[in-house]
């Protein structure tokens, strides 16, 4: 009662000149803000009332040496840091630009398929966002915290206070919508025009994803739930692995690779390529500490990325052709052995590693992603 007397005393101070608007027109050039004073004492009986629901404190925060000992929440551990504004009032879900443009690339990734790697598709990620962090807390909060003083508000006057409320909740929902309209634009001088980040984002997640479906595999192997497979089909399975990542964004993959080969994204592409290979021989039990280590992962990248050219040409079910040619290159790396044949080939390996993304990007223009049908 204390709680709703407070906010009553603060509606009779701010809220009820609202009242008095009746139906006057809201001017829509701008939204106006609900003042903070309003929106803290809101606030403040919210958190009264949670505080009032909560069960009696557990023998951990009763004795809060033994906490260190527990393992934390995953979500918790992800929850973005808190500060204090100039004000001294304590800001939520605070978050880095690093990670703003996470999280913005990621929800982008949806869009891909109907944009491209464009600027559009980033923009529909930023709305995303928007949405994901507008503070739907807060907004239930003020609205809600109205709905409970609109309870203490006389019979007579709920008619006329109802329009005001109706308006109050058009204003805030015009406020989010221009916050939207904000942070596309924000978004759009956050990253260039070309996609560059948008596709080296894709590739840094398909890699990770790989990375942990083969340290999954590992694990199995070692703790006997699952046979170790042999090298040479331990690779086949993870270049398919990892290609079959591109099957969403198969159509405009292309545009992708022509970007990944740009002279100032040749460093980002080329690492996360080498970073890729070395893994998969990582996983698959290679320990060779000599010329092999550079032979192999060179040849490897060669037949990832010529696998990568028949796949974007591939147009049978499931890419079955796709599949039948990788490992029919596999198994003719694994049979080259160790002769100077295969020293011979390091070189052409490596550059075919290189400058494979270049000729997908050349072979795949001249090709329509659907060619027409034959006469």
């Amino acid at each position: 009662m204390a709680a709703a007397a407070a906010v009553s005393g603060v509606l009779g101070r701010a809220g009820w000149r609202l009242l008095q608007l009746r139906c006057l027109p809201v001017p829509c050039c701008r939204p106006a803000l609900l003042p903070r004073a309003f929106h803290a004492s809101i606030m403040q009986l919210r958190s009264s009332e949670e505080q009032k629901q909560q069960p009696p404190p557990s023998f951990s925060q009763q004795h809060p040496e033994t906490q260190g000992m527990e393992e934390p929440h995953p979500e918790s551990s992800r929850s973005p840091p808190r500060y204090t504004d100039q004000g001294g009032e304590e800001e939520e879900d605070y978050e880095s630009e690093e990670q703003l443009q996470h999280r913005i690339l990621t929800a982008a990734l949806e869009f891909v398929p109907a944009h491209g790697w464009t600027a559009e598709a980033i923009a529909e990620g930023a709305q995303v966002c928007m949405v994901e962090q507008t503070t739907a807390l807060e907004l239930d909060g003020v609205v809600g915290g109205l709905v409970i003083c609109f309870t203490q508000i006389p019979r007579t006057k709920k008619e006329e206070s109802g329009g005001v409320l109706l308006k109050i909740k058009l204003l805030l929902l015009e406020e989010e919508a221009l916050v939207s309209l904000g942070l596309s634009s924000a978004a759009a001088s956050m990253f260039g025009n070309d996609g560059s980040e948008l596709i080296l984002h894709f590739v840094t997640q398909c890699n990770a994803r790989l990375t942990r479906v083969l340290e999954e595999e590992q694990k199995l192997v070692q703790l006997g739930q699952a046979e170790k497979r042999k090298t040479d089909q331990f690779l086949r399975d993870a270049v398919e692995t990892r290609l079959r990542m591109l099957i969403p964004y198969i159509e405009h993959w292309p545009r992708a690779l022509s970007v990944l080969m740009l002279p100032h994204n040749i460093p980002s592409s080329l690492s996360l390529l080498t970073s890729m290979v070395d893994d998969m021989w990582h996983y698959a039990g290679d320990q060779s500490t000599d010329f092999n280590w550079y032979t192999r992962r060179a040849v490897l990248a060669g037949i990832y990325n010529t696998t990568e050219l028949v796949m974007m040409q591939d147009s049978s079910p499931d890419f079955e052709e796709t599949w039948r040619f990788l490992e029919n290159r596999i198994k003719d790396a694994m049979n080259m052995g160790h002769t100077a044949k295969q020293v011979k080939s390091t070189g052409e390996a490596l550059a075919q590693g290189l400058m494979g993304a270049a000729v997908t990007v050349s072979t795949a223009q001249l090709i329509p992603a659907h060619p027409p049908p034959a006469l």
